[in-house]
């Protein structure tokens, strides 16, 4: 998860021992990891989704108006499918009905001077 600050004071140039303090009287004891980004931010590694949805709920830290949110590119991976079945698909119907997926696109390839145009399997 990632602590973000609304205002301009940053929650990582906050003491090291007052951000652990602060986190586990909000997590509990169990162990969690945090990093301090250079934007300011916080990136907090958690254990349980209980622990998820109780630092989701807090709107101030360490007297700070803060937000927190799921890290965006941290939980997902990037891959390459190739498929002839999925040749008569739109990238839409693709990101539509394949389970998890955000985005899709097709690969487009160039042979000498010829025009762009799609591989075989897009």
């Amino acid at each position: 998860m990632l602590i973000s600050s609304k205002g301009s004071a940053k929650v990582a140039i906050r003491s090291p021992f007052k951000i652990h303090r602060e986190l586990k009287s909000i997590l509990g004891d169990e162990t969690i990891e945090v990093t301090k980004l250079g934007s300011g931010d916080l990136m907090v590694e958690l254990k349980s989704s209980d622990q998820a949805k109780k630092l989701g709920a807090i709107a101030m830290f360490l007297d700070i108006p803060v937000t927190v949110s799921p890290h965006k590119s941290l939980n997902s991976s990037k891959g390459v499918i190739r498929s002839r079945d999925l040749r008569c698909c739109s990238e839409e119907e693709m990101v539509e009905e394949l389970s998890g997926v955000t985005h899709a696109r097709r690969i487009k390839m160039r042979r000498g001077e010829d025009k762009i145009r799609p591989t075989p399997s897009s």
